[in-house]
């Protein structure tokens, strides 16, 4: 396989996430937010982690402060996180 194949097969690549995997739920523009996010899962037994809270505040290249989770628990932590459980 060429490595032109490798990268187009990597960009189309549409399997869905395996429950293990770590995904993005939410992006914050402060980790004080995050944080709280973070406290509220960990409350209701979902394990998570903020990503990207020491990230360089310039406006060009702002991303934000991601929430990752596990795959497996995006049901249960988007109805905590939108309030609706």
């Amino acid at each position: 396989m060429s490595l032109i194949q490798r990268i187009k097969k990597l960009l189309t690549d549409t399997r869905p996430p395996e429950p293990d995997d770590l995904v993005k739920i939410r992006t914050f523009d402060t980790a004080g937010e995050a944080y709280v996010a973070k406290a509220l899962l960990a409350s209701n037994g979902i394990p998570a982690m903020v990503s990207n809270e020491a990230e360089i505040y310039s406006p060009q290249i702002r991303t934000g402060i991601r929430l990752l989770i596990f795959y497996r628990d995006w049901d249960t932590a988007t109805s905590l996180l939108d309030g609706k459980a």
